[in-house]
């Protein structure tokens, strides 16, 4: 074949074409979704991790270490006798109507 000419393709069909490219475009639209919902999962797993890191870094006392003093101490009790409370609230404080 000489150099600057190319065979001339066979007609591809236009609703074919028509139809792989709404394939493509919907396929694609599920794969950006579901990488934005992995990302935002791994995110706050990951945050959460890290908080527990920083938060576990500090501890005085670890479980191995309370084991070998009180070998019967049972870790999981532990964790459900402690409440939950709820986060401290962030910013300004909005100013309260004290009305007498």
């Amino acid at each position: 074949m000489r150099r600057g000419l190319r065979r001339p393709q066979p007609a591809a069909d236009v609703s074919a074409l028509e139809r792989e490219l709404e394939d493509l475009k919907r396929r694609q639209a599920e794969l950006r979704a579901r990488i934005r919902q992995q990302k935002r999962g791994a995110g706050g797993v990951n945050k959460l991790q890290e908080k527990l890191e920083r938060q576990l870094a500090s501890a005085k006392w670890t479980v191995s270490q309370i084991r070998e003093i009180q070998p019967d101490w049972d870790e999981w009790g532990f964790y459900r006798s402690v409440e939950a409370k709820p986060p401290t609230p962030r910013g300004r404080r909005r100013a309260q109507n004290t009305e007498g």
